[in-house]
């Protein structure tokens, strides 16, 4: 599994697809942890889900970094800030290789 991370409209998927033309992607992965966690899944369930669809294959997981900024007011958007930062450090162990993609232009980190 590749993980790719970034900020928002940073060229995440257009990265990935450029440089990994023949995986298969889950994208958009901040968001789909934000729907597990208003349905009422615990942050360890989630993250069980995603390495069992990521399993086998070659996957590229993309993600924004929703982490970096202002902390939010909300006590929901904290606790997805918070999950979703604990399930991509996870994710980063799993990974062969995580990019960080800013303007477009992407760097492997591992």
């Amino acid at each position: 599994m590749i993980l790719v991370i970034g900020g928002s409209y940073q060229g995440k998927t257009e990265y990935a697809r450029q440089e990994f033309p023949n995986a298969k992607y889950f994208n958009q992965l901040h968001l789909f942890v934000k729907k597990r966690l208003v349905e009422g899944k615990k942050g360890n369930e989630i993250l069980d889900e995603i390495r069992e669809a990521v399993r086998g294959d070659e996957w590229v997981v993309i993600s924004d970094e929703i982490g970096n900024g202002i902390v939010p007011m909300e006590e929901d958007d904290r606790t997805w800030r918070e999950v979703c930062g604990r399930i991509m450090i996870e994710l980063a162990k799993d990974a062969t290789e995580v990019h960080r993609v800013v303007c477009g232009i992407g760097q492997r980190i591992k």
